[in-house]
């Protein structure tokens, strides 16, 4: 996605969100060290369906506002994802008596709701106005 967007703006907030997923993985591992579980991978259905929609966004709209809005509609599908996983699992983790699990969950979550605003707020005040207005000239 950040190497398809064209605005600055949803460029550099891609790129800070990608840093701050990279802190996300090592909170993860940690958590799974902690408990003496292996960190294993997973292929996640749903993530990759909403993997090939950016990509659908990419193939099928000119690079343009209305990619860029398109793409923040994509990332915003993935951070509510996100929110909702990183949500429920900070709460079994609380459930379960572990404090440190369910904090460093909660910073995941909370760079998962300021990502998802931070799109929005560029989607709402640039880039969905000059996608309205290429459409409309």
């Amino acid at each position: 996605m950040i190497e398809n967007a064209n605005a600055p703006e949803l460029q550099i907030a891609l790129q800070q969100h990608l840093r701050e997923t990279q802190g996300q993985v090592a909170r993860l591992e940690r958590i799974f060290s902690a408990l003496g579980v292996e960190a294993k991978t997973k292929d996640n259905d749903i993530l990759d369906e909403m993997m090939s929609a950016a990509k659908d966004s990419v193939s099928n709209i000119e690079a343009s506002p209305l990619r860029d809005a398109a793409l923040i509609v994509n990332g915003n599908q993935v951070e509510h994802y996100e929110i909702a996983l990183y949500g429920s699992l900070a709460a079994f983790a609380r459930n379960l008596a572990l404090q440190e699990a369910a904090g460093l969950l909660d910073e995941s979550l909370n760079e998962e709701k300021k990502a998802d605003a931070k799109l929005t707020q560029i989607g709402e005040t640039v880039m969905n106005p000059r996608a309205a207005r290429t459409q409309t000239a």
